[in-house]
């Protein structure tokens, strides 16, 4: 059964599979004897496993209608709740009934298509008359079993491709592959949907596939399924890209002139955390980094006195992470958001020394009520920008609050206007709004932005550990819906604050979440439904001291490539790689040190950091290569950032250049020893390399002249007294 779940996942053709990439990675086998003690309560409603044991029996009675009733009854009135598919994934309800039905017999296929074909006709025809396509997803979602649920399919994905999501266009168009003579009817494994019996020829769908492969930029991968599909389909014809004929020859002509990929076009701006909201930037060209061009020392306050625990006798973490747009950079602490243009460092819009640049709050406000009780966690500050609007979380980095302390500590998100208000405040939401029972719930990292939409991650400590991802209007900051995720077994005592800042991944319509805390969740952008969520083995034994610095944690939301999910939680050791559309384990690596940072992935290699730099194989998970020192003092001292071929990688007193696909190091660039300065995040804004440093932000570029240290000191002095 388990090979079974890897030919369905791989899209095989006869005994050959059709995907060159996923070959090399089919999903690991899930063993129950290796079942762990999840360490999140989920929404399983036990109803729902008690009616599912009475479609087993029914099904095993060949009482075709009395199984297919039960069916629909669950789907329709639990669709939303999980179940357990097997050891450590989670589907919803209603996905896993469909997939269920997939491998029914005809004969119950027939009895459920009578009952659900009327309506799914009324969708079909809506969606042909009116031209839109939310009733092919009611299709898809209630009724996908129906006799119109391949043309839905297919058609959602031919918009899919028409608008570039291709990742999803493979989604969709991977399901009307039919099952293989390995999988017998009534045997499919209902992990994953595969509708059995299309009528749409499946060589013209396996040769828009091929082409997905392409423009996405897999070359290779789009040469070898071509290579497949010709010995599979030498006759096949049909129209493709335009063009009439036969098949194998088209996707020949295509393939063969690799200059019309058109990768997505690489961002040139760092709008928010890791660059973009799929957590995988990459700019366009290698930087030449030469003298300092400016220097703007950032005041302390007390949420950047934490961890306690020194590294480096540096107590302070490198925390801020700076974001772009057009000539301007913004980073931020708890009470403040800075706005400078990043050619000069001189407060923006003003373009004099002496202005301020603190943008938020506009008028000074007082100072932030500092913790009445412990503190564990590690302070960190993200900001999200989209379409000329900033936003950003503010207030107390504490996001599960101890059970006595004195008052609430908040949180707010604020929406300034940096296009035409110069930081104007839009709108503010405070966290203390969304008091529940007098719990008190916490935003957590910036939010993603599509469209008219924000997400964001909400969290709570009491009376459980919950983690939430709520939806709001960009226009207003209202409300739209609030999806719980899960719950955890709590890993600190109640009489400790505790500091988190998880950030959403946002691709192809979908918002993916690692909690950090024994779960990673998908989740549908539209309605914030569940669409899968998988659970590994917590590490036990939480450390305060650990979580307090800054050398053992990092801040690592999923990193999105081509349909590849990849993640490393913080709690543990593991790195995994999970199909995005299905949750699918591909591949996992435990690594000798803790992941701090998910670079992104650059061509065929992902690139993770912590005390080294690692290369691995996207594919396959094996390490390429690896670089760093085992001495502490050689150890990684902030984010890195990928350039080009290459990736940027701060230490402590330097930054490295090395050859992403090979490993080799091809530069070294002076932090301490030529300007007194350290390692930190790294944001590139033009052809300047920004570093975020514990207590300043440092911009390089070529004829630039070193700040004395008499101007930081002047510098710091007015804006302590601003």
């Amino acid at each position: 059964m388990q090979m079974l779940r890897g030919f369905i996942t791989l899209l095989v053709l006869g005994t050959t599979c059709f995907s060159a990439e996923f070959c090399l990675a089919q999903p690991e086998p899930l063993d129950a004897s290796l079942k762990f003690r999840e360490s999140v309560s989920l929404d399983v409603n036990n109803t729902v496993l008690k009616k599912m044991g009475s479609v087993r029996d029914y099904l095993a009675e060949r009482q075709w209608e009395d199984a297919v009733n039960i069916l629909v009854q669950i789907s329709n009135e639990y669709g939303d709740s999980l179940y357990p598919e097997s050891p450590g994934r989670y589907l919803r309800v209603s996905e896993y009934c469909q997939n269920l039905l997939a491998g029914f017999p005809r004969e119950a296929i027939a009895i459920y298509r009578e009952k659900t074909d009327p309506r799914a006709k009324r969708w079909w025809e809506q969606a042909e008359t009116d031209a839109t396509v939310q009733p092919l997803l009611n299709i898809i979602e209630q009724a996908l079993m129906s006799s119109y649920g391949d043309d839905a399919l297919y058609r959602l994905g031919e918009i899919s491709w028409e608008q570039g999501d291709l990742s999803q266009a493979r989604a969709y168009w991977r399901k009307l592959i039919p099952p293989t003579d390995a999988a017998p009817r009534g045997q499919y494994d209902p992990g994953v949907f595969l509708y059995p019996d299309t009528d749409l020829p499946i060589p013209s769908i396996l040769a828009r596939l091929v082409l997905v492969s392409f423009f996405e930029g897999n070359i290779e991968r789009a040469a070898l399924e071509r290579d497949v599909f010709r010995k599979k389909y030498p006759e096949a014809t049909g129209t493709l890209a335009g063009q009439k004929g036969n098949l194998a020859a088209i996707l020949t002509s295509i393939l063969a002139d690799p200059s019309q990929v058109s990768l997505p076009a690489t961002r040139l701006e760092m709008q928010t955390f890791a660059g973009d909201q799929r957590r995988n930037f990459s700019a366009e060209k290698k930087l030449d980094v030469g003298a300092i061009a400016w220097s703007f020392p950032v005041p302390l306050n007390w949420s950047q006195e934490f961890p306690r625990k020194p590294a480096f006798a540096q107590r302070i973490s490198p925390g801020l992470f700076p974001v772009v747009s057009g000539e301007h950079v913004y980073f931020n602490d708890d009470e403040r958001i800075y706005a400078l243009n990043w050619k000069s460092g001189l407060p923006a819009w003003s373009g004099e020394e002496q202005a301020s640049p603190i943008i938020y709050p506009t008028v000074p406000g007082g100072t932030s009520r500092l913790p009445f009780r412990p503190v564990v966690g590690v302070p960190r500050f993200t900001m999200t920008i989209a379409d000329g609007r900033l936003y950003a979380r503010m207030g107390s980095p504490v996001t599960s609050v101890a059970k006595d302390e004195r008052l609430g500590l908040f949180s707010d998100l604020v929406c300034l206007d940096i296009d035409q208000g110069q930081g104007k405040l839009l709108w503010k939401i405070s966290s203390a709004q969304l008091r529940e029972l007098n719990y008190v719930w916490s935003f957590e990292g910036a939010p993603v932005v599509s469209g008219d939409r924000l997400y964001v991650i909400l969290h709570r400590g009491f009376p459980e550990v919950q983690t939430n991802v709520a939806c709001f209007s960009t226009e207003s900051g209202e409300l739209i819906w609030n999806q719980k995720v899960c719950l955890a077994l709590r890993n600190i005592e109640e009489g400790v604050n505790y500091i988190t800042h998880l950030l959403l991944t946002l691709a192809e319509g979908q918002l993916y979440l690692s909690t950090d805390m024994g779960a990673i969740a998908s989740l549908d952008s539209r309605d914030g439904k569940i669409n899968w969520l998988v659970t590994y083995a917590s590490q036990e034994g939480v450390n305060k001291h650990e979580l307090s610095d800054h050398m053992e944690t990092g801040l690592v939301p999923c990193v999105y490539d081509r349909g590849i999910l990849f993640a490393a939680p913080q709690d543990s050791t593991e790195l995994m790689a999970l199909d995005a559309d299905t949750g699918l384990l591909l591949w996992r690596r435990e690594l000798p040190h803790q992941i701090r940072n998910l670079l992104g992935v650059n061509g065929s290699t992902l690139i993770a950091s912590g005390n080294q730099l690692w290369g691995l194989d996207r594919v396959t998970g094996v390490v390429k290569w690896k670089l760093g020192s085992q001495d502490p003092e050689g150890y990684g001292y902030g984010r890195g950032v990928l350039a080009g071929d290459y990736v940027y990688w701060p230490l402590r007193e330097e930054i490295l250049v090395v050859d992403s696909e090979r490993g080799t190091l091809t530069q070294r660039i002076a932090l301490r020893a030529l300007h007194g300065k350290t390692g930190g995040n790294l944001i590139i804004a033009g052809q300047q390399l920004l570093v975020a440093q514990p207590r300043q932000v440092t911009a390089f570029g070529e004829y630039s002249q070193l700040p004395s240290e008499a101007d930081d000191e002047k510098k710091i002095s007015a804006f302590i007294a601003k």
